[in-house]
């Protein structure tokens, strides 16, 4: 009686564990294999992922990404809140008050209305794009215009006209930097119960 010899294909070993024998239903063994090990016979070696490179990328990717949220952040503040020019900082409210409660926020921070002594500063000023209180008012006495340190008025950017105390009322006492006109030519007078921006200034 002859027997048959039935070879496993490459790649199969009858020793590996995630192989298993079956037969079918003409008694002939074949082998049903789990888990697929290439042969080294053929040149391929079996190798499993390797996901630990991955981790200092992911890593990094959140710390970029926690980086550019905190550089957002500040640069929000510089543009809506504390802004250095020259030797002072600029604080650039994001709500309308009254002169006076623009004035009592800004003591609040340390600071007072802002007080205007050159060209340059102006400019800055009107480059903001917000029509804004500033601290200057004659409130003490019409007509003589003095800073909120108590120093009298030496540098001026009125508008043409102005200051004209045209509102009905017949009190404009405070000022405005008015946006609709020029850098040098931007300073309106009008009532101080008005509500508008203001800025702070803290000088260094």
């Amino acid at each position: 009686m002859s027997e048959g010899v039935y070879e496993i294909p490459d790649g199969f070993n009858d020793d590996e564990p995630d192989a298993m024998k079956n037969t079918d239903i003409d008694g002939q063994s074949y082998a049903n294999v789990r888990a697929f090990k290439p042969s080294t016979r053929d040149g391929v070696v079996a190798s499993e992922p390797d996901s630990s490179g991955k981790r200092p990328f992911l890593v990094a990717a959140v710390c970029l990404g926690l980086l550019c949220v905190l550089l957002a952040g500040i640069i929000g503040l510089s543009v809506y809140c504390w802004q250095k020019f020259e030797s002072s900082w600029y604080f650039l409210s994001t709500e309308s008050k009254t002169w006076k409660e623009s004035r009592q926020d800004c003591l609040k921070r340390g600071a007072d209305l802002v007080m205007i002594n050159s060209d340059k500063e102006q400019t800055f000023l009107f480059n903001l794009k917000k029509r804004v209180w500033i601290g200057l008012t004659d409130s003490v006495k019409e007509g003589t215009w003095k800073w909120v340190d108590g120093n009298p008025l030496t540098t001026r950017y009125w508008n043409d006209n102005q200051p004209d105390s045209k509102d009905p009322t017949g009190e404009e006492d405070c000022v405005e930097i008015h946006t609709d006109w020029t850098p040098l030519k931007a300073w309106n007078d009008m009532s101080c119960d008005r509500k508008l921006n203001w800025i702070c200034e803290k000088v260094f």
